[in-house]
């Protein structure tokens, strides 16, 4: 990667910094740390990992930092999204691995990505994990695998990264936020009406200009992405090339191409992507992607948190179906039985009511599981008047 990097900047303290391997103080010139930076604490210290010293404490704006690799380790670790952005545990799962691998000192983390896309909600909080990784840079590999690519939000989470790579034959694109209601999915507007709608819509394509414009992308492809009534034109103005909104072009400017017509939404094929700058580059496989990335002899580590989540998610779903259909069932058989005396109806009534109580814990401590919080407490709610009406019963 080397010098490739050079133009990722973050912030520490105000001040703008490079994503580092060589640190050498600025007036202390025989000072020089290789490592990397695996934290920052809430006085703008840094932790450096270095090989000279191990752990050291110091603080970034004494320091000029050289991208150079000499201090990181010849790791890549891979996090997947490969199925819709659904689930909350997922999410959490990924941020805190993401953290975890970056405080590794790794070359970069490599996120592959093969999506139709998913909640707007969770795919802020994927983009924020990205984006607030501080010292470690990200790519993105979009793999053409089940979904064929990145959409919607998955295109959103690509966006967030430092450099992003397509798998032949796959695209990114078509970002437009649905709602999924009775009827089936509708745009915002058709829920909201025209004027919340577009409210919505322009928060969200603000969103993802600025998610492009970060890292030296077109925003207005990327607002493109999310709008049919945007007409992109690549113009030539001066001695540059340009990606403009057509309303925005200036009598000086020579028309190249009608990139996006309007009435349709921007999607990118990989060749396409890279011409415009949304994307580095075309890899048809890891290994081809690492090679890029001069990264050929590092270690590759796929991260298996977000599958253990999902596996965790699904015994949950499971053990909470089981559960809910037994207790529904006893309830039931409870209210038909005719013989039972009051004894035998409390102690049945409070062992269901107990277990339902553990149901509403479950349901709340994941918010997953396919089944309203409120249906669970109109169920608790119905077992515990039964048990009040036959303990008052004379």
């Amino acid at each position: 990667m080397g010098g490739k990097w050079i133009w990722i900047y973050l912030f520490v303290g105000g001040q703008a910094v490079l994503t580092a391997d060589t640190f050498r103080h600025l007036t202390e010139k025989d000072v020089v740390f290789h490592g990397y930076v695996a934290a920052v604490d809430e006085n703008g210290l840094a932790e450096v990992q270095t090989q000279e010293a191990g752990i050291q404490k110091i603080n970034l704006s004494n320091f000029e930092m050289q991208i150079n690799q000499e201090g990181r380790n010849r790791l890549v670790p891979v996090l997947s999204i490969s199925d819709e952005i659904a689930f909350e545990i997922e999410t959490a799962a990924f941020e805190e691995a993401i953290q975890k691998e970056s405080h590794r000192g790794p070359l970069f983390i490599l996120i592959e990505i093969d999506t139709p896309g998913g909640r707007v909600d969770l795919t802020r909080r994927l983009c924020a994990a990205i984006s607030e990784l501080r010292f470690c840079p990200t790519v993105a590999f979009i793999k053409g695998e089940k979904n064929l690519g990145a959409y919607s939000a998955g295109t959103a989470v690509a966006l967030a990264c430092d450099k992003i790579y397509m798998a032949p034959n796959t695209a990114m694109g078509a970002v437009t936020a649905i709602v999924e209601t009775e009827e089936g999915f509708k745009t915002e507007k058709e829920v909201y009406g025209e004027a919340i709608g577009e409210k919505f819509g322009s928060a969200w394509r603000g969103y993802l200009a600025a998610l492009a414009e970060r890292n030296n992308r077109p925003g207005i492809l990327a607002k493109a992405m999310e709008n049919m009534d945007i007409e992109v034109l690549e113009v030539r103005r001066g001695n540059r090339n340009l990606f403009i909104e057509a309303k925005d072009k200036q009598p000086g400017d020579q028309v190249i191409e009608i990139f996006c017509k309007k009435g349709e939404l921007l999607t990118l094929t990989p060749e396409r992507a890279v011409r415009c700058g949304m994307a580095e580059g075309i890899a048809d496989s890891r290994s081809r992607l690492l090679a890029a990335l001069n990264a050929s002899d590092a270690r590759v580590e796929v991260n298996q948190d977000i599958l253990k989540a999902r596996e965790e998610l699904e015994l949950v779903i499971k053990r909470f179906n089981r559960l809910m259909e037994n207790l529904d069932l006893r309830f039931k058989e409870l209210n038909a039985r005719q013989s039972m005396n009051r004894a035998e109806a409390l102690k049945t009534l409070q062992d269901i009511l107990r277990q339902t109580e553990s149901l509403v814990r479950l349901k709340q401590k994941y918010p997953d599981v396919p089944v309203s919080e409120e249906k669970v407490i109109r169920f608790r709610n119905t077992v515990k008047a039964e048990y009040e009406s036959v303990r008052t019963m004379r």
